[in-house]
Formats: structure tokens, sequence, C-alpha cells
């Protein structure tokens, strides 16, 4: 049973989700009384006055002409030419600094000038960046690694040898409320076309925002007095060859200069989207099964024996006759196959607009907007699953056992009967948005310069899923489902998979019945099941902020050249929903065969890659489905979830993930500039120490199982408080004009993504005793201390060849938990459970189940006191070659390679690994370019990587193998006005692998084809 406070927590009613819609209709909550809106009326004031304010920051300019993009200080110069010259004028030969030439060399440009280590990516004179999103964009800057895991094209990037979640996002030095979920900022939800340039600061100062223990990811849109008056159109269509998709896209935007004083600006950038990812799976690896293997004395080998008790000794796999002669893990097999199209539809919008006003010589006020949603309604994924774990399913094996570089045998090839097959198809809709206001004020007056800053914004990111199986069991007399399966190791093109069924599908019938033991599942009366499940996570993230500083000048001073002293108070709310559906009170009676049909995608998955993939494969026909099973038939207690079928309150994704948590950060420090000459070396700088401290507040709700299993859900607050003190000293040597020497020491910090680590703790009953899982409610952020040197040669115009050493010792870092006084608390009444004892390494409870004292098991996570130590490498070359006779003086082009080596040990003894981060990479940008004609082809390669969780199921680790892409970028302009540009992506078809310990034990292969982008373009 559930107690009817199970959503007692007040913090229930401070947001609800909005915005995501099934296809059955709008999210809505519901009791089993009726109807309950799922916002309340307040939110929907806030949200309508900050959608008017943002209106009329938008109204004062409908677009951004893309030659305007980088004109702002400390933008580069806007590119010249388009006042001088008609629409039809000639267009000379001549060196001109356009396009991809002026991309890179804005970006150099902003390099020199930076005090610290820095690298930009900047848009082209056509105001893009030729890239997919900007996470496709920032892989081409020394450090940056970007990840394919998530779906959706969410890319993620990594920085300088650490995880996306340690970057610092910001918006023109801003912070801003990302669109968060369970992971780093998703980069597919700006259309990068609203942006002037992007600087990875890798060196941050005391006056730059905290929080980015890697570094900071500045999104910069130029400020409207500093744009060339004018508007810029582009029209553009996508298409993806895997299922030959297309969508088209748009920007438009205008600068104007209402007088000499007063400017605005506006871009708005739309796209459909419509794409796809095909997916193989093997998601376990299971033992040789004695009774259902013929012949299997053939394998005893590779079993361990018995004990005499009859027991198998721990981390040991047992047989009857086994010997241990080869091995005592087993012969392991592929046991459990999925096939899946993961199809993406929706729409993109962003959009940016400002106003400045110069009041006078002094003073300057202006007012930025950016917005951006991205709503992927139509996001579906189709899956078949081939379960061979059962021990009723037979396996023949076809090829001799080989032990592999994990010191376990495999077979790759077998035939199998009586096998349990799942037809799946998963709603997931998602919905990325932002909004950000940033209003300034700019005074200075002789040696004075006062700045004041107000920051508003908000950010959501809804991820809503509903499963639905159809699921045909093995049975005693067989269940007429036979095939046959090669995994292909190494390669993924000898993949096959095969399943014969008689009778071809079968969609169970009724009687159906249900358990709150078994939540998701709806069991037939032959044993079949049909299962409605999904989990749907909503954040929503709030930041509210102040800032002034104060600046004054030295002109008679040797060596001070400035001072900086300024404070700044942040609020920062994050609020977390989380349910899973159930398949209680679904309408059974409606179940009928028109729940399965054909699927469409089998002419085209994987590109026709992998001949051998299963083709009689079909697919849940997901509207008939949801319309027979709903309305769901709700009891008192049970909650309806925004989906409107039955939360499971068992599960993790509902009792971990209802909570908020509040910061308030008040921040002040200290900065002075410095500059001198000595031994003939212009040497110049920065020193500074910043100030934080962060009062935290979490409300959340922590699962208890009191008698006879009733769960109840108790409301609690936590409340921390920690401070940070941040100094940082950046200093360049001028050596020559050509050579710089950079050299930085600062001290940083990040704070935990709260989904990552939920402060939910939560009890759960089990044969012996229960279980507690620790929320992660008293968690401080990760710190680290940090040293650069940067050696910089800028050789001629537009050239560089640059080396970066860095290393980083990272403390505070998370493990899972090994105190005693957690892992066994003396009283645990907090969580119903008494008073605890240790007994060597059991832990026992004065409460007693079936008459005994209860066992306790506990897990969670710490900050464990290990360091770690990131050290790394980025070396860049990038030249342009115009003073080459003829032709050859059009070419360009950019060289980086970045190395990243981890080192430390986990409290466990076992070595440090970070996940997801590459040891090397390589980006190779080639380009041709004249005043008509442009060409940019652009090399990418990373290392192999170890996955999050980093083992598997027979304890190696899980890899992603090497990747490498090609893409390509042309441009022809017709005139000074109007241009046509062609971007293809992936052109070498690269696929995503992801191996358990040796490519030869393949996990999993992400299949996404290739894409191409043609856009018109106009400036006006």
């Amino acid at each position: 049973m559930y107690a009817a406070e199970q959503l007692a927590l007040p913090v229930t009613q401070l947001w609800s989700p909005r915005g995501v819609e099934e296809k059955a209709g709008t999210l809505k909550g519901r009791g089993a009384g009726g109807d309950q809106t799922m916002r309340n009326r307040g939110q929907i004031v806030r949200d309508g006055v900050s959608s008017i304010a943002l209106g009329l920051v938008l109204v004062l300019g409908t677009a951004q002409t893309a030659r305007a993009q980088a004109a702002a200080e400390p933008q580069p110069a806007a590119p010249q030419g388009a006042d001088n010259q008609t629409a039809d004028a000639p267009i000379s030969d001549e060196i001109v600094v356009m396009g991809f030439r002026k991309s890179y060399e804005d970006a150099l440009r902003m390099k020199r000038q930076a005090e610290g280590v820095t690298d930009s990516i900047s848009a082209d004179s056509l105001g893009r960046f030729p890239d997919l999103n900007v996470g496709e964009a920032l892989q081409r800057v020394p450090g940056v690694q970007i990840n394919r895991e998530a779906a959706s094209r969410d890319a993620t990037i990594n920085l300088r040898g650490l995880p996306g979640t340690y970057v610092r996002y910001t918006i023109n030095g801003q912070t801003y409320a990302d669109p968060l979920l369970d992971s780093s900022t998703p980069l597919g939800a700006f259309n990068a076309d609203v942006f002037s340039a992007i600087t990875v600061i890798k060196t941050p100062s005391a006056v730059d925002q905290a929080g980015g223990l890697s570094g900071i990811v500045d999104l910069q849109i130029a400020p409207a007095l500093g744009r060339k008056d004018g508007g810029f159109a582009k029209l553009a269509g996508e298409y993806n060859t895997l299922g030959k998709y297309a969508s088209p896209a748009f920007t438009i935007g205008y600068n104007k200069h209402l007088s000499d004083n007063l400017a605005v600006f506006g871009v708005v950038a739309y796209k459909k989207e419509k794409f796809r990812r095909d997916s193989i799976f093997l998601n376990a690896y299971s033992p040789l099964n004695p009774t259902t293997t013929p012949n299997f004395g053939q394998y005893a080998d590779y079993y361990a024996s018995f004990a005499a008790n009859g027991s198998c000794p721990s981390g040991r796999v047992c047989a009857a006759g086994g010997t241990a002669a080869k091995g005592t893990q087993g012969v392991r097999f592929a046991s459990d196959e999925r096939q899946v199209v993961q199809y993406n539809k929706g729409n993109l919008l962003t959009m940016a607009g400002g106003a400045e006003w110069r009041a006078d010589e002094h003073l300057k006020l202006s007012l930025n907007g950016f917005y951006t949603r991205r709503n992927l309604s139509n996001n579906q994924q189709n899956l078949i699953e081939v379960d061979l774990r059962g021990n009723r399913t037979v396996i023949s094996p076809l090829d001799t056992p080989k032990v592999l570089a994990d010191g376990n045998a495999y077979i790759q090839t077998f035939n199998f009967t009586n096998a349990q097959v799942n037809d799946s198809i998963r709603s997931n809709p998602l919905l990325e948005q932002a909004w950000d206001l940033i209003g300034a004020a700019d005074w200075h007056k002789d040696n004075w310069h006062l700045t004041g800053t107000v920051v508003k914004s908000r950010g959501e990111n809804n991820a809503v899923q509903t499963q639905i199986d159809v699921r045909n069991l093995p049975t005693a007399a067989g269940n007429g489902i036979n095939g046959s399966f090669a995994s292909g190791g190494s390669n993924i093109g000898g993949y096959s998979l095969g399943i014969n069924r008689n009778p071809a599908v079968i969609v169970p019938a009724g009687p159906w019945s249900w358990s709150p033991a078994n939540q998701p599942t709806q069991i037939a009366a032959n044993g079949d099941q049909l299962v409605v499940t999904g989990s749907s996570g909503y954040g929503l993230n709030q930041v509210g902020a102040g800032q002034f500083d104060v600046e004054h000048n030295f002109d008679d001073l040797p060596f001070l050249k400035s001072i900086i002293l300024g404070g700044r108070y942040e609020r920062d709310r994050y609020i977390s929903r989380g349910y899973r559906t159930s398949a209680k009170g679904i309408q059974t009676q409606n179940i009928s065969s028109s729940f399965l049909g054909t699927t469409s995608y089998l002419g085209s998955f994987f590109g026709g890659s992998v001949p051998g993939i299963l083709t009689n494969w079909p697919q849940v026909n997901y509207d008939a489905a949801v319309s027979a099973l709903k309305p769901v038939a709700a009891a008192a207690g049970d909650v309806v979830t925004a989906t409107g079928w039955i939360n499971d309150p068992t599960n993790a994704a509902y009792t971990l993930y209802n909570f908020d948590v509040s910061n308030d950060i008040w921040a002040a420090y200290g900065q002075v500039k410095f500059g001198f000459t000595l031994a003939g070396v212009s040497i110049h700088g920065n020193a500074g120490l910043r100030y934080e401290q962060t009062r935290q507040i979490i409300n959340t709700q922590n699962r208890q199982v009191g008698a006879g299993g009733a769960i109840t859900f108790v409301p609690v607050e936590f409340r921390q408080k920690y401070h940070n003190a941040l100094p940082s000293v950046i200093v360049a040597a001028d050596l020559t004009d050509k050579l710089v020497l950079r050299g930085a020491y600062y001290e940083t910090f990040v704070r935990p993504q709260p989904r990552n680590l939920t402060p939910a703790t939560a009890v759960s009953a089990n044969s012996s005793g229960y279980a507690i899982a620790y929320g992660g409610f008293d968690l401080k952020p990760y710190s680290a201390t940090a040293q650069d040197l940067s050696l910089e040669w800028y050789n001629r115009p537009g050239g560089v060849f640059a080396l970066a050493l860095y290393r980083k010792r990272i403390t505070n870092l998370i493990a899972p938990e090994s105190r005693l006084d957690k892992l066994c608390p003396a009283d645990a009444s907090a969580f119903g459970l008494g008073q605890l004892t240790l007994v060597g390494t059991t832990c026992f409870s004065n409460v007693l189940v079936n008459g005994q004292p209860a066992i306790i098991t506990a897990t969670g996570n710490y900050n464990q006191p290990n360091p770690i130590t990131v050290k790394g490498l980025e070396f860049s070359a990038q030249q342009n070659f115009d003073f080459l006779p003829g032709l050859l003086k059009n070419l360009g082009g950019q060289f980086n390679y970045s190395y990243t080596d981890i080192s430390g040990t986990n409290t466990d003894g076992s070595p440090a690994v970070l996940p997801g981060v590459s040891k090397n990479n390589i980006n190779v940008i080639g380009y041709y370019e004249t005043k008509r004609f442009g060409f940019r082809g652009t090399y990418s390669w990373r290392d192999q990587y170890v996955l999050t969780g980093g083992s598997t199921f027979t304890g190696g680790a899980s890899l992603v193998a090497p990747r490498s892409q090609f893409d390509a970028s042309t441009s022809f302009n017709f005139n000074e006005n109007f241009s046509i540009s062609l971007d293809l992506y992936n052109l070498t078809n690269a696929k995503r692998i992801q191996y358990q310990v040796t490519p030869d034990i393949p996990r999993q292969a992400d299949y996404d084809g290739r894409t191409f982008t043609l856009s018109l373009h106009g400036t006006f």
C-alpha cells in the first residue's frame, strides 16, 4: 500500500511541468478526484511579465546583419565593401579578408588581445558558424571534445580533460539559467546563428564568473551601438541521408542606429528538425546455462566446480563437472540484442535582440535579450529486443569459445529457440528552452569606470517518456520463436540477427492481472505481457543576479595600472520533478491485434551498411495503443502523471527526483592590473581574489518503509553554508612583437549538478532487511588549483604557433560512500529503522524481519579526500598563405592537437578515471577562398574513452572506440550582397562504436548518416 501523503511535500506546488505535449493531449496532472492544473496562477503571471519584457526587447529590431556580427568591441571589426560598392559592382581577385579567413583571423585577434589563455571561434562574414549546432562548432577549439552519447543531437562537450558538467556557460560574461536536466548544458538547444563569437576562457580571473572548474564558455552577442546598420536573411534546407528527411530553416536580422547615440538590433533563427539515429545494442553477456545448452560437457573446463555444501564460491560461475582448467567465469554469449530507431521531429527557435543608448559622453545603457526554445514534440523510439536470458531459452553455439582480453571466454555465433521477444515503442518528446535578460549601465569619467549589471534568466528541460511493450515470453512447451545470431566481433558489418515466429505475431489475450510488486506490467492468461512504463523528468532553472564594479585607472604609477573592486548577489533555484509510468488502471479490455503493425524503417536501417539486420520487425502502433488504454482508472491516493498514466511511487524516477535547491550566493572581489618593462620585455597582467559565500536550502522527500511494507514520503529540508576563496594571477610577457609568453595560477570550483546527485534518501525493503540509498544533500563543490603556461608565436598576420601546458589538482570529487558512521549509523530512527549495530562487517537493526534482526545495507556518495591531477598539452598552428604566388595565396588552414593525462586514486585504491574524456584529440582544417568562392574541409579525430559508470557487468571498462569525421563547407558569392553555401557533415559516414574492454566484445553501435545543408544568404 502507498500512503496518500506521498505528494505531501510542499515543493510540489512551486512549479509544474509545461510546454511538452504528447499525442494524447497537453501535459496536465489529475488526481483521483478530477483534473488539477499543474501551473499555479502566480507562475502564469510571472511568465507573462517575463515574456512581455523579452518581447519589448525583441520588438526593437527584427534581425542582425551578418557583416556586423563581429563589429562590436572587443569583437573584431566588421568587414568592409558592401557600403562602398553597388550590388552589381565587379568583384576583383585581390586578397580579401572575408568568409572562413575572416572568422579565423577574428578569433586569432581575440586570442592575442586577451590577458589570459583563451581560444575563440567567430562568425564568418556571412554571419554564420557552418556547423550543425554550438557543440559541433566548439569541437574545433583546442582542448574541446564533443560527446555524441546523447540522443536528439544534444551535443555536450568536455573541456581540458574534464567532463561537461565542470564547464561554466555564460552569455556576454554573465551567468544564465541553462536548460539542464540530467547532464551538462545541451548545446543542441542553441542555434549558433544568433551569436557573434564564442570564447573559451581557460584561465579565469577574479572578475570572471565563478563555477567553471575546467573553464568558461562565453556565448557572445555583440551590442547594438557596435554594429553596422543593415540586415541579412538566410533561407536554408537540411537533408539527412538516413531516412531521406528534408527540413527548412531561416534566419533574419536587422541592425539600426536610430541616432548617433541610440541603436537597436534583433535576430531570429528558426529551423525545422527531422532526423534519426539507428542503434544496435548488445545489452548483456551471460554464461551458457548447463541445462539449456546442448552438449554442455564440452565447456566444463571454463566453469568452476561446486563446493562440498553445494554452493558456488563467490565470484565464480559453477557447473556440475566443472574443472576450471581454462577459466572460472563460464562461456559467455550476447544474451540481450536490440535494434533501435530513434526518430526526432520538431523545431528550434532562437532569438536575440537589444537596444543600447549613449546618454552622454560618460554614460551608456543597454538591454539585451536572448531566447531559445527547442521543442521535439514528435520524438519516438522504435525497438525490438530479443532476450535470451531466460532459463527456458536454448542456446546452441556455432563457434569455439575464445578467451578475449578481459580474461573471459566468449562465443560469437549461435542458434536459439524459445526466446523472449519484446516489441516496443517509446514516445519521448523533449522540450529545452531558456530566456535571458541582461540590463547594463556603463559610466566612465577621467580615471573612473563604473559598471552595473542586472540579470534575470529562466531555463527548462522536460524529457517525457511513455513506453509500451508487447512481450512474448518463453513457455515450457516452447513459444515458437527461434533464430540465429552473430555479433560480428569488432566488425559491426558482420552483425546478424534473424528470428522466426510461429505464429508470426502474438498479441496476448486476457484476462489480465496487475500487482503492486510489478508496477509496469499487465500479465496475460498465457504469461505474455503488456508493459506500460517510462520515466518523465522536468527541470526548471532560475537565475537572478545583480553586479556592480568600480575601476580606477592610474596614469602616473610605474607598476599599477588599475584596481577593480566589485560585488555580486545571485539567487539560483533549481526545481526537479520526476514521475514513472505504471500499467495500473489501464483499459485492458481494449488490448487487441491492432497494437502491432509493420515497421517503416527496415529498408534504410543503418544506411544498409549492416546487411544481416533483423528484417521481420513489427512496430507497436502508439496512437492506437494509447487511445485504447486510456483513460486510466485511478484509485484513492493514486497520482496521475502529466502524461495521463498512474504514477509508480516505488520507482527511483519518482522517489529521487522531486526536490528543489536554492542557492543564495554573495561574492566580493578585487583585482589589480599591472604592467611594466623588465630587461626590455613588456610584462602585464592581473592579480586578484574572489570570495564567494553560498547558502543552500534543499527541500525534498525521503522515502520510508513502514509496517507491512507501507511506503511513506516524509518532507525534509536541508541547509548548508560554504565559502570559497579564489585567488588568481595571470601574467603575459611580450618577449618580442611576435612572441608572447603567458602564465597563470588560479583556483576554481564547480557545484554538483543537482539531478546527478539527488538529495533524497530512499529506504526500500528486501528479503533480509532494508537498504538505504543516501541522497547527496550535503555534498560540497569540487575544487581545483591550476597552473597554466602558454607560448604563442604570431609569426605573421593571420598566423600563430601556440603551445599551452596546464595542470589542475582537483579535490572534493564524489566517491561511493565508505564511512562506517554512514554505512551503519547508531541511530537510524529518522529512517524508521531504529538502532543499528555493526557486527563484523554486517549491520543489524533492532527492527525485526521474519522474527530476525533486519540486515541493513547502505549506499551513497560523499566528497572523497583523495585528489586527482589532470595535466594536459594543447598545440595549435594557424596560417594563411597569402604570401604565396598565384592560386596558392588563397589557401589557409589550422591544426590543433590536445593531450590529457589523469592521475590519482579512488578511495578503494583503483586508478582515477574521468568518464567521457579522450587522451588524444586532433583537428585539421584547411580552406581555399577567393572573393567569389570558398571551401573549407575539417577533419576531427578523438581517441577512445571510458563511459560514465566506468565498468560493466563483467567488471571490465566500458569504452567508446576512436572516431573520426570529415566535414566540408563551400560557398559562392554572386556579388557583395547575395551568396549560396553548401555544408556537408560526416562525409566519412562515421559510426559511434561502444565496446567492453576490447572491440571484440561489442556493446553498442550508433549510426547517424550524413547531413547536407544548402543556404541562400542576402544582405540589405
